[in-house]
């Protein structure tokens, strides 16, 4: 027998199914092939919060996670939604002392020992003490006998530590394991350390998920609604469907973006329905691309209107958004949410690194999207090489003359790709690639740099942020509304602005 299920470890937030897990199952599905996801981060944050917290004696999670699964109002409100996820997390971190140099979040799992190191994973699976090995246990001796063939899912890289021990004990059992994903791809493209993920597991596919078909086409090309093991019961009032209307990038063109050889591919918009056919109800569509492309929204308005509680997505800030009434009409079929990808109120820097708009467009962009009721989540990029305090101080201007109109905002600070045209660029942005330490054996997607006039943007941002910008008064209320937890999908069906939509 070949009996094959999709195995998607922990840690990933349990408030929607994992992207790749539902994309890899649906495209197996449409080709006739079953095989059921078994999301054990979800699994796992339902074993500890509602069976192993009562045991234990932490404190009573059920309340919160009723009121996830089914807010009071259509809406969450900000307030209570902070104050059930730090019961979630206040438990992890009761949880996590259990296991000395462990550290668990919703949206994380570090192991202790070096960082990213597969050897050190190893040694943790076998001795079979870790944060997980209570719950794989479980689930191992509950499934046997249901697959023969286990299709591992890895996304992130706070997935690889349990991924490391579920291969293990599958094995154990005498289950064949394949690991493959977005993770292992990404680790071979643009990272460095792929070929210590041969001592992890023994089977790593690098396709898109053709090798297990037999047929030579593009794996998004089919895709329906897949098969679960177990019943929906994410940690959301809604339920939230990852789907990307692309692979690759629309734009393709930014010097710091590690996937710039990425094949850029339309995804049938059929599949879309294929896919909502077989959804629960009342579901809001997720739409995972790189960048949404503006032609295809229009396309699917209809559908989006008919079939779906909700959608929402990332966009580039460009003046397509603005053209006639498409915000607006996107507003009345659903849209809840727009992610930009603002990064810089300085032209200089958007220019210099090949964004393809202009902080003017961004800012009028922003502005449309509030003024049609749609949620806005702002991306800001700091640390940038070449990088000047004006610089920063025009992106903080930017936030001040959008006062207002920005729900969410999430901060961030440069790292350098080990590959991408700017890293091969380097000496010609006034840069020099380093090494964090050359002889050990680890999983890296990052170099550090230093600049050769002397500066240190990334330190100067960590001050800028500190001192100037988290404390402005355009800024301070933003960051107090964006949650810490659950992020995008929570953002979505979060009270905008104290007002139900």
């Amino acid at each position: 027998m070949n009996r094959k299920a999709v195995i998607s470890p922990p840690v990933i937030t349990p408030s929607e199914v994992p992207a790749g897990a539902f994309m890899l199952s649906g495209g197996l599905a449409a080709r006739g092939i079953e095989a059921p996801i078994h999301d054990l981060s979800l699994g796992f944050f339902r074993w500890l919060f509602l069976e192993h917290a009562p045991e234990a004696g932490y404190t009573n999670c059920l309340p919160s996670i009723e009121y996830l699964i089914s807010p009071e109002t259509e809406f969450y409100n900000p307030h209570k939604h902070r104050s059930v996820c730090g019961v979630l997390q206040s438990v992890l971190k009761s949880y996590s002392r259990k296991f000395p140099g462990w550290h668990l979040s919703l949206m994380d799992s570090i192991p202790p020992g070096v960082a990213h190191s597969p050897s050190t994973l190893i040694a943790l699976a076998r001795g079979g003490s870790t944060p997980f090995s209570g719950y794989l246990n479980r689930w191992i001796e509950r499934t046997r006998g249901t697959f023969d063939h286990a299709l591992i899912s890895l996304a992130y890289l706070s997935q690889l530590p349990a991924a490391v021990e579920t291969a293990w004990l599958l094995e154990q059992a005498g289950i064949r394991v394949t690991v493959g994903g977005s993770l292992v791809s990404a680790l071979r493209d643009t990272g460095r350390g792929v070929e210590l993920l041969n001592g992890c597991f023994r089977e790593i596919a690098f396709d898109d998920g053709r090798s297990l078909t037999g047929v030579d086409e593009p794996f998004l090309s089919k895709v329906e609604w897949p098969v679960f093991a177990e019943k929906w019961n994410y940690f959301s009032s809604r339920p939230v469907i990852p789907f990307p209307l692309t692979t690759g990038c629309t734009w393709n063109r930014c010097l710091f973006c590690p996937d710039r050889n990425k094949p850029f591919m339309n995804v049938p918009v059929d599949n879309l329905k294929k896919v909502l056919a077989g959804a629960p109800d009342n579901p809001v569509v997720h739409l995972i691309d790189s960048a949404v492309p503006v032609n295809t929204i229009h396309e699917l308005l209809p559908l989006f209107k008919e079939k779906t509680s909700g959608f929402y997505g990332f966009a580039r800030p460009q003046g397509d958004w603005l053209r006639g009434n498409l915000l607006h009409d996107m507003a009345e079929s659903g849209c809840l949410m727009l992610q930009t990808g603002a990064e810089s109120g300085s032209s200089g820097i958007l220019q210099r690194y090949m964004k393809g708009f202009s902080p003017d467009t961004a800012q009028r962009v922003i502005a449309s999207v509030s003024q049609a009721g749609i949620r806005n989540y702002v991306y800001l990029l700091f640390g940038l090489p070449g990088e000047t305090e004006d610089d920063r101080m025009q992106t903080l201007e930017l936030v001040r003359k959008l006062k207002g109109k920005i729900d969410y905002m999430n901060l961030s600070i440069f790292n350098l790709p080990e590959k991408c045209e700017l890293t091969d660029r380097a000496e010609e942005f006034g840069i020099e690639p380093g090494e964090y330490d050359s002889d050990a054996p680890v999983l890296r997607f990052y170099r550090p740099f230093h600049s050769l006039d002397g500066s240190e943007p990334r330190t100067e941002s960590r001050d800028f942020l500190k001192q100037v910008f988290r404390p402005d008064p355009a800024v301070g209320p933003i960051l107090k509304a964006t949650p810490r937890w659950f992020r995008a999908g929570h953002m979505a069906l979060m009270e905008k602005q104290g007002l139900y939509r």
